[in-house]
């Protein structure tokens, strides 16, 4: 569904990424594949570092494969260089941005930098710090390195909230087409998820 989703609203090429063809898009390190391979990056934190490397090296959107799309990806989105949604009042306040959507362009500082962090860290550590470790590494560099943090304050702020109003609330509930169209009218995707949504706090 999500997928179906995504080719109906969405102009853009569609590139459906898994472990057969992730490196015929991007090339790592070694040392980083061979932590992977061996199970020391989990899955989550290996897409993580496939999602900032493909968009350093081509530019482009990254989108989860559990967004369900409603709308097309805003004109205001495309034409900047870096976006990503900040978090809100849902889920962990604390992870500060979400990287389930981001739009880059090729090689931007931004995008540059937090790569840079990632790759750093994964040629030196067998272990993630936190669950959250890539996106509060995005906020350790805009918060501490000048010249990310002005790219960053020209990056429109804009709440991730309505990106989630669909799964928190209503991901157990029967289908209503007009509870549907009110909630998911606030953001052009919906985060959905494979497993129960647990409750913000728990």
């Amino acid at each position: 569904s999500c997928f179906r989703s995504i080719r109906k609203h969405c102009r853009q090429e569609l590139i459906v990424l898994d472990d057969s063809n992730t490196f015929d898009y991007i090339k790592l390190p070694d040392v980083i594949v061979e932590k992977y391979r061996a199970g020391k990056i989990r899955r989550a934190h290996f897409a993580d570092i496939v999602r900032v490397e493909l968009l350093y090296e081509h530019g482009g959107i990254w989108l989860d494969s559990t967004a369900f799309v409603t709308a097309p990806i805003p004109d205001w989105i495309i034409d900047l260089d870096f976006f990503v949604y900040m978090v809100g009042n849902v889920g962990q306040k604390y992870s500060y941005m979400q990287n389930c959507f981001i739009r880059a362009r090729k090689g931007v500082y931004l995008l540059a930098a937090w790569r840079a962090m990632i790759l750093d860290y994964w040629m030196r550590e067998n272990h993630s710090f936190d669950y959250f470790m890539h996106q509060l590494l995005f906020r350790t560099l805009v918060e501490n390195d000048p010249r990310a943090k002005k790219y960053f304050a020209k990056m429109p702020h804009v709440d991730q909230d309505p990106t989630h109003a669909l799964w928190w609330d209503w991901h157990d509930k029967p289908f209503n087409k007009d509870e549907f169209d009110n909630v998911t009218s606030g953001a052009f995707f919906q985060k959905t998820a494979y497993a129960d949504a647990p409750r913000p706090g728990t």
